[in-house]
């Protein structure tokens, strides 16, 4: 049965025309970009390949071949992942007694969520064996997985999706995972952007287990913290209601006050990958902001937290 796509009639009857049956094969493009106020009206869209239309606005991204097995693993886990803990929240609905088993299928449920946890830990076990494999060729590979509180899941996400040779700055991989600003400024209606929100959620994990094993970079966390809680700076903050206030950082809630230290924690140690692995793979690296522009002085080196010592491409 051919299906138009959702899109509207006039660009499903198009894609019927060029011979495609069903609208998750093909993408539209607008002639004229939404940028420029463009919409999708007849004679301002036509039906082309997702791939060729990723090419067009510069978000495809080709992997080397071991790379994408990689990547592809990752994928599978994610999806699994879903799974898991959306049947898990309803199974404790049904604990929770917030929603009822009325048609007795807890049994099913369970069944399913053991199953997908299994297969999450497959993917994850084959993530695990890639990233070993990827290791033993990759410098900066072997140096992360030597940095502690850092673990193969981590540096497999940060191999997968972080691109060294487009990042000329580390301020850029900031962006990219979407540490550049705060949360509450991360998103705007309408506005492309926001980071990589399933590389920064790894990351959160990351963070969380360097803070509680007291990892490499747990000493930042602690710095940070202590310099917030007895700081007078104005800083934009959510009050008990959820409304965002504006309150010095010593009367903020200890929960911003964890979250920001966890974010510059996090910073810290994606500035020194970055500079690490420009380095190994010879790329030209640039001053920290805060050192070129803003005139700091002592600049934590990768060396004190755990990484080598590499001053030219090795």
């Amino acid at each position: 049965m051919r299906l138009f796509l959702w899109k509207g009639s006039c660009m499903g009857k198009e894609a019927l025309k060029q011979g495609y049956e069903h609208p998750a094969l093909v993408d539209t493009d607008r002639a004229i970009p939404k940028a420029e106020g463009g919409t999708y009206v007849e004679g301002n869209f036509r039906i082309v390949d997702p791939v060729e239309h990723m090419k067009r606005h510069g978000t495809l991204r080709i992997r080397p071949e071991h790379l994408e097995e990689l990547k592809a693993a990752i994928d599978i886990r994610e999806q699994y992942l879903k799974l898991r803990n959306k049947i898990g929240n309803q199974l404790l609905a049904f604990k929770r007694r917030t929603d009822t088993d009325a048609k007795n299928e807890q049994g099913k449920l369970e069944d399913m969520h053991a199953q997908a946890e299994e297969l999450e830990q497959s993917a994850r076990k084959e993530i695990e064996a890639d990233i070993k494999t990827i290791r033993e060729e990759d410098p900066l590979v072997d140096a992360a997985m030597d940095i502690k509180g850092i673990g193969p899941m981590s540096v497999a996400y940060l191999t997968a999706y972080v691109d060294l040779e487009k990042a000329q700055h580390c301020s850029s991989v900031w962006a990219y995972v979407g540490y550049d600003k705060a949360s509450h400024e991360r998103y705007t209606k309408n506005v492309p952007g926001g980071g990589n929100k399933r590389l920064r959620t790894a990351l959160y994990r990351t963070a969380d287990s360097m803070m509680k094993t007291r990892g490499a970079y747990r000493d930042v966390y602690d710095r940070r913290k202590l310099k917030t809680a007895n700081s007078v700076k104005v800083v934009k903050t959510r009050n008990t209601k959820g409304v965002l206030v504006e309150l010095p950082w010593k009367d903020a809630k200890p929960c911003h006050r964890h979250g920001d230290a966890m974010r510059v924690m996090m910073k810290h140690f994606l500035r020194d990958y970055w500079l690490v692995g420009r380095l190994l793979r010879g790329l030209p690296i640039s001053e920290p902001y805060v050192q070129a522009h803003l005139g700091h002085e002592h600049i934590t080196t990768p060396e004190e937290h755990g990484w080598p010592v590499v001053t030219s491409h090795e």
